[in-house]
């Protein structure tokens, strides 16, 4: 759990400075709305001690990292910490090609 909430940290600082940072308007609410998810996660990691308390928000963040990918280089440094995260979490991606949003499940 301790490399998991360091990789979380790590994360969450990117995403900070990517905000301190960004000169697009357009993306500081993006980059608010990913700080909010990244405490949520921090918060249910702590009090739950195991990845499937996020499981859910996980996918729904893996989504939008794909979706909209943030510019430049703090955009860059963004999407390394993020995959570092998911590596370190162990949480599958959703399969697409069942539309199953939720993911496989966990056992």
């Amino acid at each position: 759990m301790e490399d998991i909430l360091k990789k979380l940290t790590g994360y969450t600082l990117a995403l900070r400075d990517a905000l301190e940072r960004t000169n697009e308007a357009n993306e500081r609410p993006k980059l608010t709305r990913l700080l909010a998810a990244a405490a949520e996660m921090y918060a249910l990691l702590y009090m739950h001690q195991t990845t499937d308390a996020i499981a859910h928000i996980v996918t729904v963040e893996n989504r939008i990292h794909g979706w909209s990918p943030l510019s430049g280089d703090t955009g860059e440094k963004v999407a390394k910490k993020w995959a570092e995260f998911i590596d370190a979490t162990g949480i599958e991606p959703p399969d697409r090609s069942t539309n199953n949003l939720e993911g496989p499940r966990r056992s």
